[in-house]
């Protein structure tokens, strides 16, 4: 990682064959905090692209302050649950592993969510005004794994999951014990720089369950043995 940056300057473009950004983007999860990444076709008119398809390109954001890597590591002590944040565009559907989720007022329901603009449905969300938040139970670290390590960019995560359609049209996956159904207030979105947090009114939701939820702390401490595991993929995107 250290050499990565070294050779990619700020402003840089490092372009990547599938195999080298698959095994590098698998191994250092802290490249999310310092380069954006962009499909082939987003840079296509790029003097610095190849005209080859199947690449990635990393390229450090110029002028940007970059975080304290230290800092940008998980807080144990801030035990959060985890949720599987799906949205919806143009019919398809698409979820991501988060934990950075609190109710922030009463009467009327209201969320924030805090999602990596790197994400897919970063964008979905931004595009629907829509998302859903369906809560892990303690059984379900390899859901947590599945979301969290892979990229609609790259497959349908819904391939292996059943859902349904709340009132917003997001996708709520079945089988979680608790799940809310959220409009974004647009006028209260936040600009975090690498984040955007969406505040959001909560439209439904079903929260009678009494089984126990998957918080950070219990998903890493059982990370190691699940990233082991032949059967999860590794994370792509």
């Amino acid at each position: 990682m250290e050499e990565l940056k070294r050779v990619v300057r700020p402003g840089g473009i490092l372009v990547l064959s599938v195999p080298a950004f698959n095994w590098l983007w698998g191994r250092h999860d802290d490249l999310n905090n310092h380069y954006r990444r962009y499909d082939f076709g987003e840079l296509i008119h790029s003097k610095n692209c190849f005209s080859e398809a199947n690449r990635y390109i990393l390229v450090q954001d110029q002028g940007v302050e970059q975080p304290d890597i230290e800092s940008s590591l998980g807080m144990p002590a801030l035990n959060s649950v985890l949720y599987l944040v799906g949205s919806t565009r143009a019919g398809k559907v698409n979820a991501m592993c988060c934990s950075s989720v609190t109710q922030v007022t009463y009467c009327s329901a209201k969320v924030a969510v805090a999602v990596n603009k790197n994400n897919l449905t970063h964008d979905y969300i931004k595009e629907s005004g829509v998302f859903s938040l369906s809560a892990l139970g303690q059984n379900q670290g390899h859901m947590a794994h599945y979301f969290g390590r892979n990229s609609g960019r790259q497959m349908n995560k819904f391939a292996s999951f059943k859902y349904k359609r709340g009132k917003t049209g997001s996708p709520i996956i079945e089988g979680c014990p608790d799940y809310y159904d959220c409009q974004v207030d647009h006028r209260a979105t936040i600009d975090l720089d690498t984040h955007t947090l969406f505040v959001d009114r909560v439209m439904d939701a079903s929260s009678d369950s009494e089984e126990p939820l998957l918080t950070y702390r219990d998903y890493a401490r059982d990370v190691r043995n699940l990233i082991n595991d032949p059967n999860m993929s590794q994370r792509t995107v």
